[in-house]
């Protein structure tokens, strides 16, 4: 479980977000559009038969909309985690020094 727990949370490890995470979140989104079309035509529209005979067409289209939303979660994830790891590196140091380095982080360059 702490394999899956780090590739959701990679700054746990002081690690970035990887193409592993970039590989899960793409999954899960396929899969969550594959089911919201499932529920869609099978059972509410009572048309199972409709959803097989589409997959040709619906399959590309959340590969494409599951990657596209992967790709941009992952390029904001890696900033963002980037900053978190940096974060958690100045905390480490103790309260006052984080905020001493903070403070010293934010200040204009002359």
């Amino acid at each position: 479980m702490g394999g899956v727990l780090d590739l959701l949370f990679p700054y746990r490890s002081k690690k970035t977000f990887g193409a592993a995470s970039l590989a899960l979140v793409f999954l899960m989104l396929l899969a969550e559009i594959e089911a919201l079309v499932l529920v869609a035509l099978g059972i509410i529209a009572h048309r199972l038969d409709l959803f097989v005979a589409l997959q040709p067409l619906i399959l590309p289209g959340a590969v494409l909309v599951s990657l596209s939303a992967a790709v941009v979660f992952w390029w904001r994830a890696r900033r963002w985690t980037r900053t978190r790891v940096e974060m958690l590196d100045l905390w480490a140091g103790g309260g006052t020094s984080f905020g001493e380095r903070l403070a010293k982080k934010r200040q204009p360059q002359e």
